[in-house]
C-alpha cells in the first residue's frame, strides 16, 4: 500500500506541525501526525519499507532458522500503510514552513494554500468546535491555484477529521476520527493510480513506559482502519474492502494487529504464483516473541480454506508451526479438518488473550470487534462516510 496516504500524511500532518521554532499552537496540536497513526508488530524496519512483491519468502522450513511465513505476510500489509504515511512527511513540512501562510478567524486557522512535492495545492482548515472538541479538513486543487478572497473554487475536500483532546494528552494525540476520499482526489489529480475511501478511528492514552519517561509520543493506543475498495496503487495493490485494526500498551509494549491483503502464501497446497486473499492477526511480546494466525482463501485454494498458526522466539525464530485445510464451514479440529504442525506448541511464549478466539476465520475480514485487552476504552465508531463538521 505504498501511497496509501501519502498525500494526505504529508500535506495534513506536516501542516500540523507548524515550525521548527515554536510549539505547536492548539489548532496544530488537534491535527495527528502520521507517527500517531502508525501500525506496527514489533516496529521492525521491515514494518516501515514497502515492497512491491505480493509474495511471502520464507527462508527455511526448519526449525532453527528463521522460517516465518505468516509474520513477513503481515508486516508487507502494514509497511504500506506505514510509508504511505511517511513518504511526503519532510518535503513538504518544508514547504509548509518556508511558503505557507496562517489565517486566522475566530474559531477558525487555514493553513496554506503550499505546494506539494507533486505540484498540487493543499489547503488545510482546522475549527476548534468546544474547548477539547476540533474538526479539520484538507483540500486539494490544481497546480498554480490560489484561493482568492476566501474562496476555495476548484478546490476539492478529500481528507477530514475530528479530535477530542483533554489537557493531559499531548500534542497530536487524543482520539477522533479521520476519512480519506481518492476517488475525490482524483477529480483534481485525474493521474493518481489509487482508488476507494479509507476511514480511521484511533485513541491515545495512558502513560508512557518508564523508560520514556513519561512523554513519549508512542503511548497506548488503538487504531481502527476500514478500506473500502480501497487501493493506494492498483497498478500494486488489488482493491479491497476490509478492517485493519491494531492496539499497542505503552507500558508492556504489547501489540496486537489485525490486516487483510492479497499474497502469494508458499505453504498452501498446490502453490502458484496466483494470489491469495489473507486475514491475519500477530501478538508480539517485547524481549518474548510473538505468534500469528491466518486464514487464508482464494488463489490456488479452490474453495477451500487454509488455516496457519506459527510462534516465534524473541530472536525471530520459529518454534512452532501449524496449518490445517478445509472445507468452507469446518473448523481446524473437526472432520478431515485435521491440523498438521511442526516444532512443540508449549513453545509458543506468547499466549491468547482470554476470550481471544484460537483461529483467524474468513470472517474476520471485516471484523469491527476490538481485541479483549485493546487499551481504548473511548474508542470513537468508525465513519461511515466523510467527516463534515466544517
Amino acid at each position: 500500500m505504498k501511497r496509501l496516504v501519502c498525500l494526505l500524511t504529508g500535506a495534513l500532518f506536516a501542516a500540523a506541525c507548524g515550525n521548527s521554532t515554536s510549539a505547536p499552537d492548539a489548532f496544530q496540536s488537534a491535527v495527528p501526525t502520521s507517527e500517531a497513526l502508525t501500525m506496527e508488530v514489533s516496529g521492525a524496519g521491515s514494518e516501515n519499507a514497502t515492497s512491491d512483491s505480493a509474495s511471502v519468502q520464507v527462508q527455511t522450513d526448519a526449525l532453527g532458522g528463521s522460517g516465518l511465513e505468516f509474520l513477513p505476510a503481515i508486516r508487507n500489509a502494514i509497511a504500506g500503510l506505514n510509508q504511505g504515511m511517511k513518504d511526503a512527511f519532510g518535503p513538504v513540512e518544508k514547504a509548509v514552513v518556508t511558503e505557507g501562510r496562517t489565517q486566522a478567524n475566530g474559531e477558525v486557522k487555514v493553513y496554506g494554500p503550499f505546494t506539494g512535492s507533486d505540484g498540487f495545492q493543499y489547503l488545510l482548515t482546522v475549527a476548534r468546535l468546544s474547548e477539547t472538541h476540533f474538526a479539520w479538513k484538507l483540500q486539494v486543487g490544481p497546480p498554480g491555484s490560489t484561493p482568492d478572497a476566501g474562496s476555495t473554487a476548484g478546490f476539492v475536500t478529500f481528507a477530514a477529521g475530528t479530535t477530542f483532546r483533554a489537557a493531559s494528552d499531548l500534542p497530536h494525540r487524543g482520539r477522533g476520527t479521520i476519512g480519506v476520499d481518492l476517488d475525490a482526489y482524483k477529480t483534481v489529480n485525474t493521474g493518481f493510480p489509487g482508488q476507494g475511501k479509507l476511514f480511521v478511528a484511533f485513541s491515545h492514552h495512558g502513560p508512557a513506559s518508564a523508560a520514556d519517561g513519561g512523554s513519549s509520543a508512542n503511548r497506548s493506543r488503538t487504531l481502527v482502519y476500514v478500506l473500502k475498495n480501497f487501493s493506494a496503487d492498483l497498478t500494486k495493490w488489488q482493491a479491497v474492502d476490509a478492517v485493519f485494526y491494531a492496539h499497542k500498551n505503552g507500558i508492556t509494549g504489547v501489540t496486537t494487529v489485525r490486516v487483510v491483503s492479497f499474497a502469494d502464501i508458499p505453504s498452501i497446497p498446490n502453490d502458484t504464483p496466483a494470489k491469495e486473499l489473507l486475514i491475519g492477526r500477530a501478538r508480539y511480546n517485547p524481549g518474548v516473541g510473538g505468534r500469528a494466525e491466518v486464514a487464508v482463501t482464494g488463489g490456488d485454494l479452490d474453495g477451500s480454506v487454509f488455516f496457519g498458526i506459527e510462534c516465534w522466539d524473541k530472536a525471530e525464530n520459529l518454534v512452532f508451526k501449524a496449518s490445517a485445510v478445509c472445507s468452507p464451514g469446518e473448523m481446524p479440529g473437526s472432520g478431515s479438518c485435521t491440523w498438521t504442525a511442526t516444532g512443540n506448541e508449549s513453545a509458543c511464549a506468547v499466549k491468547l488473550i482470554d476470550g481471544e478466539s484460537e483461529v483467524v476465520t474468513p470472517a474476520d475480514q471485516n471484523k469491527m470487534t476490538l481485541e479483549p485487552d485493546a487499551p481504548a476504552t473511548d474508542l470513537p465508531a468508525v465513519p461511515g462516510s466523510m467527516p463534515n463538521e466544517i
